[in-house]
């Protein structure tokens, strides 16, 4: 079967998909795959009832994503392997990396931590309570104490101020580290979420300070028992933002689940301390793999 580019079209197919057996990484979350496709290319097609993708990322190797769907993943993965020209795997989860280490014991496996999901359990996030999360805490009830606020469930007609929101943020950004090409591919990515918020089921949450919006998150269900944010853009000199933005938003969205999903760090060391501080409840692991 052939492949073909990834499109907001074909989100039902998808999701029907991950209703048959749900996600608990995040790459393969269709959402996630729709807004990063300017930069990844994603193309999919069908094979042994599941669903094959291959991305073919801007200045840098092509692979095959972790087949999805009830059928047989493994078939599923020798269907990609032989439909690229230099087979490799990437973003495979720890369970079906271990099975394609036994099937094929001279294919090379390497752990991939940049892209280990952060997870973390959803009380912990909405009520902050612990000895370890007493930082965090701290700078919840200073950011209640110190500002006038009111939160804000975002819909559509937020959009103009959540993008003002994001602009600020990215300048933020570059005046600290200069002119980052992620950097503007992210910014592609949320003005995509925001454009299509209400095809693409999503819930969010933005702070209002005297009268202006200066954080928003956007996030939905990645399964049963676990919620998927996709995005926290905040302003970065209003202490305790971040992690109020965090709090209420899981507690106004995402209360009946057990797990919030945040996401990799890339290896950028300010997200990777920022999601560490959280104190995750435990990391999803991913590897790539190269067959031999």
């Amino acid at each position: 079967m052939s492949f073909k580019p990834l499109t907001l079209a074909d989100r039902s197919v998808f999701r029907e998909m991950e209703k048959r057996r749900p996600l608990y990484t995040s790459d393969a979350n269709f959402t996630n795959m729709f807004i990063w496709q300017g930069f990844y290319h994603f193309s999919w097609t069908t094979a042994h009832d599941c669903l094959c993708l291959i991305a073919v990322p801007d200045g840098g190797p092509s692979f095959a994503m972790p087949p999805l769907g009830v059928g047989d993943a493994q078939k599923a993965v020798d269907f990609m392997v032989d439909q690229m020209e230099t087979p490799r795997l990437s973003r495979i989860p720890e369970d079906l990396a271990e099975a394609i280490q036994k099937a094929h014991p001279t294919w090379e496996v390497e752990r991939d931590v940049d892209n280990d999901d952060y997870v973390y359990l959803t009380d912990k996030i909405i009520n902050l309570s612990g000895r370890r999360m007493h930082q965090k805490k701290n700078h919840f009830n200073s950011f209640v104490k110190n500002n006038r606020f009111e939160l804000v469930t975002v819909t559509p007609a937020l959009r103009d101020e959540l993008v003002e929101v994001e602009a600020k943020w990215l300048t933020s950004k570059t005046e600290k580290i200069g002119e980052n090409t992620h950097l503007q591919i992210e910014k592609e990515a949320v003005h995509l979420l925001l454009e299509h918020f209400v095809a693409l089921e999503m819930q969010g949450l933005a702070i209002r300070i005297d009268g202006r919006i200066e954080a928003f998150s956007l996030g939905e269900s990645l399964s049963p028992d676990t919620a998927l944010i996709h995005v926290e853009k905040g302003s970065p000199d209003i202490r305790g933002i971040y992690v109020a933005l965090c709090s209420s938003f899981c507690r106004a969205a995402f209360a009946d689940k057990t797990f919030v999903n945040r996401e990799q760090d890339l290896g950028l060391p300010g997200l990777r301390w920022s999601k560490e501080s959280l104190k995750p409840d435990h990391m999803r692991k991913k590897f790539t793999i190269l067959p031999r």
